[in-house]
């Protein structure tokens, strides 16, 4: 399990890396205001933009490693659903506040709230689709147990 959970994690922290890089730099390009991509914040903290963006790609990687290596936590067969679900979302919203503090994500208690509100319609959107799966497993091995069954009692 150790080694899936890793194998996840470092998944999760490319991915991490890549989304959160396109992010900041779509939220800059349309706007045409040839700023950096991180900010001016994160840059004056860092000594330079160079280490700025190191340190947001480093951040960002942190939000998709947490994330990936979270989804351990389906893997737990003698935990309810409720609490896989209550201990993946605790595990990102961890890391999320005070990656996205750092990172000068929000300005204000209204934006941390808007985008704690769009992680959590992300999280309940992957959440559902992960119940979909699960369900349409456990209908298949419903299915075959079935056939079992009947081939048992047939003998």
């Amino acid at each position: 399990m150790l080694k899936k959970t890793l194998k996840r994690a470092g998944i999760g922290f490319l991915l991490g890396i890549a989304v959160g890089n396109l992010i900041a730099f779509l939220s800059v390009v349309p706007f045409g205001s040839g700023g950096s991509i991180v900010s001016q914040k994160l840059t004056e903290m860092c000594g330079g933009e160079a280490e700025a963006l190191l340190l947001h790609s480093f951040l960002s990687g942190l939000i998709g490693f947490a994330g990936c290596a979270g989804m351990t936590f389906y893997d737990m067969e003698e935990w309810s659903l409720l609490r896989i679900m209550a201990s993946h979302l605790g595990v990102i919203f961890a890391v999320f506040l005070p990656v996205s503090y750092v990172l000068d994500w929000f300005g204000s208690l209204a934006d941390l709230l808007i985008m704690s509100g769009m992680m959590l319609v992300s999280y309940f959107i992957v959440w559902r689709v992960m119940c979909v799966i699960y369900g349409r497993q456990v209908k298949e091995l419903n299915e075959i147990q079935q056939k079992y069954n009947d081939g048992k009692k047939a003998a």
